[in-house]
Order: structure tokens, then C-alpha cells, then sequence
């Protein structure tokens, strides 16, 4: 169909009659006919729901007062069906019928009306009015299909790049996580990966934003990660500073858009934890002498990616032995907020947290993930949301 072409244009626009008059229904034929319409007829509610069924016409010009099943019983049934619900109907009234008839009508979901006796410019007025609109929303319609075909592939690609929801073991590590998205995609992403045995990296990031534009980033980051992750040796800020000079170059430079991140080396060798953080959220570290988590870092985390490009990320060394825990995380589990606008807060994650010394690293976040939910009481997500936790297997 060429783009200045109406619906009414095409021969293949398809119009139901519904009428137990045969002569209205003829002289609407006509009309219609003439003007390159194809036509259908029902002469009553049950053979027009049949109709409609059958045909699944583009507009419908309905009686109210019929035998069997009448106008209003037929607007309902078609409402509540997806496939119909904003299929466009035309109420046929007569002059005798009265005003409580009409609200019945629009309360019931009819679009317009048209009165007996028909005056044929008018009901060709309403029909081309109507058509045109529903050509809107079915261009809409497969334009939203289209999109969401292309973000769950986008959601398919992301899921590839990012480890699954669960919990895996990796070299002598268990490592539980969970990462919701917002939308289909989002921006938060994280990586684990072995160094050497007995050595893990990690790795949490959170781009501004959320949506397709911050999952592009994710993507980004999970290829310059990959090419240097092995490189990581006892410096991982080395990684932040790589990672915020192809930032800046390539994405702040051209897109207000910048992201917090955080990584770190395990080395149970060492018997250490080293890491470096720009700009992330406190990742929460059991320490088994103290039995308490405790915030890694100070009040200064660094600069976040993209910010300032010639940024320094300093290491730190914390201990980090067969007993010990790590909860990392992002700024959509504190910042989640409840129907009343309350946010979830770092002082209760921390709290909820602290009560859960003796639970395992898969038990911390599912039962954060469920407080989470909990308190939020199923309000929708402002941000992405993602919890790791890292634990010692056990197994040499």
C-alpha cells in the first residue's frame, strides 16, 4: 500500500452489517459497495459475532435493537476479546431511541453512531473517519510487534554476555546471582571469570540509564573486559583506567552517558581480596573473626567511567579466606521503591544483610531479592537490578 493511501482506498476493506431489517442492511450495502467496500451482513448479535470470527472485518456498523442477542451484548463480547478489543463499531440508532440508550452504547465500547433514516455522506464520513484510525493502530500494532521481536533478540544477545541467574562454580568458587532488567534489557552487567586456580576476577558494572541504549554500552564493556580480563594480574584498577580511556573515546565523547563499575581479584593463595571501584555501590564483605559484613572501601570510590579520563583508580587489599563472603550489587536494590514512594535504602540492605551472616552465598540473595520484592509489593522497577554473591566452595 502506498504511503498516501487510506484504508478506504483499498478494495480489501472489509465492513460488517449488522441488522434485522433487510432493507437497511441492503441500502448500507449499496453505499458501500459503491464505494469499493467489501460488505458482510448478520442479521442479528450471534451471527455477527459469528461473522466477526469468521471475516475479522476492519469496521462494524451495529444495530441495537435485534433478536437473540442486541447491540450491547455484542460491543461487550467484542471488547473483551484481544484480537477484536479496538476493532471500530458504529452504533445504528433510531430516532426514537433515548439518550440513556446512547450511554449504554459508549459505556459498552461503541466508537459512534449514525441515525435512521442514513444519510449517505454522513455514514461514508464515519467510516472513512473510523478506518483511518484503526490504519493507525494497526500500523502501530505491528510496529510495537516488530520492536518487541527485536529487544527479545537484544534480551537473547545480553543474556549470552552476562552469567545466568542461578548459581555456578568456578574453579574453587560458588558464585550466586541475580539480574533483572527493567525493560527487556538493561544496563547493569557483571563477569567472573578464573585468573589462574585459586584465583577469580569479578566484575559489576552499572551504566547510567537503563533500556537499549544503556544494554549498547553492556556490550561495549563486555568486549574491552574480555580483551584485557586475563591481563588483570594483581591490579585491577588497571582494568578501570583501560576500560575509562576507551570510554571516554568512544562513548562520553559522543553521548552524555558515563557508568559506575567495580573489580576485583580473588586469591585464595594469598588468602587476599584486591580491587579497585569507579564510582560503583560499597560491594559488603564477611569477615568470619568479626562475623559482620563490612562496606569495601571508604567515602570515596572514584571517579565512575566516562567522567574524567585520565582518572587513577587506587587498589585496596582486604582479607579473603576459605570463610569469607562478598555481596555486590547495584543502585536498583537500595534505590527499589515501595507503593509509597520510600526507598529500600543501604541502611536496610545492610541491616538484612548483617542478619544473614550464616546463610549461604545462593540463600543472601535470594532472600535480599525476596525483601526486595516484598517491600516494593510488585510496584514496578525504576532501575535494573543485580545481586552477586561469591562464597569458597570448599572443594580443592
Amino acid at each position: 500500500m502506498n504511503k498516501e493511501e487510506t484504508p478506504e482506498q483499498q478494495e480489501s476493506a472489509k465492513i460488517l452489517v449488522v441488522d434485522d431489517e433487510p432493507r437497511n442492511v441492503r441500502i448500507l450495502q449499496i453505499q458501500l459497495n459503491a464505494r469499493g467496500y467489501t460488505v458482510y451482513t448478520a442479521a442479528d448479535g450471534l451471527e455477527a459475532l459469528d461473522a466477526v470470527e469468521k471475516e475479522m472485518p476492519d469496521l462494524i456498523l451495529l444495530d441495537i435493537n435485534m433478536p437473540r442477542m442486541d447491540g450491547f451484548e455484542v460491543v461487550k463480547r467484542i471488547r473483551s476479546d484481544e484480537a477484536t478489543e479496538f476493532l471500530p463499531i458504529v452504533m445504528i440508532t433510531a430516532l426514537r431511541d433515548t439518550r440513556e440508550n446512547r450511554i449504554r452504547s459508549i459505556e459498552a465500547g461503541a466508537d459512534d453512531f449514525i441515525e435512521k433514516p442514513f444519510d449517505s455522506l454522513e455514514v461514508l464520513a464515519r467510516v472513512r473517519s473510523l478506518l483511518r484510525i484503526k490504519h493507525y493502530q494497526d500500523t502501530l500494532a505491528k510496529y510495537n510487534a516488530r520492536l518487541q521481536e527485536e529487544l527479545q533478540m537484544a534480551r537473547s544477545i545480553q543474556e549470552i554476555l552476562i552469567p545466568q541467574n542461578g548459581v555456578q562454580e568456578l574453579s574453587r568458587f560458588r558464585i550466586a546471582s541475580r539480574c533483572c532488567p527493567e525493560m527487556a534489557v538493561g544496563g547493569d552487567f557483571f563477569d567472573v571469570w578464573e585468573i589462574t586456580p585459586n584465583r577469580l576476577g569479578v566484575f559489576i558494572s552499572d551504566v547510567m540509564g537503563h533500556g537499549v541504549s544503556a544494554a549498547f554500552v553492556t556490550v561495549f564493556i563486555k568486549t574491552i573486559l574480555a580483551e584485557f580480563q586475563q591481563q588483570i594480574e594483581d591490579n585491577p584498577g588497571y582494568l578501570l583506567e583501560i576500560l575509562n580511556t576507551r570510554f571516554n573515546d568512544l562513548i562520553s565523547s559522543r553521548l552524555f552517558m558515563f557508568a559506575t563499575a567495580f573489580c576485583g581479584m580473588i586469591d585464595l593463595s594469598k588468602g587476599e581480596l584486591v580491587c579497585a571501584n569507579a564510582g560503583h555501590s560499597f560491594p559488603l564483605l564477611y569477615n568470619e573473626h568479626q562475623k559482620a559484613y563490612h562496606p569495601i572501601g571508604d567515602k570515596n570510590t572514584g571517579n565512575g567511567l566516562g567522567i574524567w579520563r585520565d582518572s587513577v583508580y587506587e587498589i585496596t587489599h582486604y582479607p579473603f579466606d576459605a570463610l569469607s563472603r562478598m555481596l555486590l550489587y547495584t543502585d536498583g536494590v537500595y534505590e527499589a521503591k515501595n507503593p509509597n514512594g520510600e526507598e529500600f535504602s543501604v541502611d536496610r540492605l545492610q541491616q538484612l544483610v548483617g542478619a544473614c551472616t550464616e546463610q549461604s552465598a545462593a540463600e543472601l540473595v535470594t532472600n535480599i531479592s525476596e525483601a526486595v520484592d516484598t517491600f516494593t509489593n510488585s510496584c514496578p522497577k525504576d532501575d535494573d537490578l543485580t545481586l552477586i554473591a561469591i562464597e569458597v566452595s570448599g572443594e580443592n
